[in-house]
């Protein structure tokens, strides 16, 4: 089975910010492992918690990434040991398990990256779901606002029209009769 390159699927909405080389290339690809050497394992991948982030919607796409980099250096690897391991000359020509021991590195290898990928969609499709369900929240509050702000409008489009109406009505009245208000300051005594 021809070695497949495990990279970041692009759907056209975000770009990866640095480009893999491709795995049939002729110098190797340089692989970035854990910084404690040790490779990945199915429950470093089953385990992961990525942050979520409050600017935007969903979870922090740097440690994502970093974390897919992660995986793919590991499938690599495993999948370049066991092409080398089907290239090598079995030590023991009496020994009849040279090919069984690469069939099961086959598959081992097969389901390592059936597992990393169905996780990979795993996560995709969790990080949709709640940026959806945070799109929906925000759409909910910003009806809420918007149907505060119009009752307010229209409370104070009430009171305006009120204002008018006893405006025009006091107009309609003239000026007050009686004696004139004294206008003096109240500390001249005559």
């Amino acid at each position: 089975m021809p070695e497949q390159h495990a990279g970041h699927a692009h759907d056209g909405r975000g770009s990866h910010e640095h480009d893999h080389p491709h795995p049939h290339a002729e110098t190797a690809p340089v692989l970035h492992l854990p910084t404690d050497g040790r490779l990945l394992t199915p429950a470093d991948v089953r385990n992961k918690v990525f942050a979520t982030v409050r600017v935007r919607e969903g979870y922090d796409m740097a440690q994502v990434d970093g974390f897919l980099d992660q995986v793919e250096a590991t499938l690599e690897l495993i999948l370049r040991e066991n092409t080398e391991l089907k290239r090598r000359p079995a030590r023991s020509p009496a020994d009849g398990s040279a090919p069984q021991i690469i069939a099961l590195a086959q598959e081992a290898a097969d389901r390592a990256v059936a597992m990393a990928k169905e996780q990979a969609g795993d996560i995709i499709a969790d990080a949709r779901d709640r940026a959806e369900a945070t799109r929906r929240e925000a759409l909910t509050y910003g009806g809420r606002i918007r149907e505060g702000l119009q009752d307010q409008i229209h409370r104070l489009r009430a009171l305006l029209t009120e204002l008018e109406k006893r405006t025009a009505h006091a107009a309609d009245l003239g000026p007050p009769t009686g004696p004139a208000p004294d206008t003096r300051p109240s500390g001249d005594v005559r």
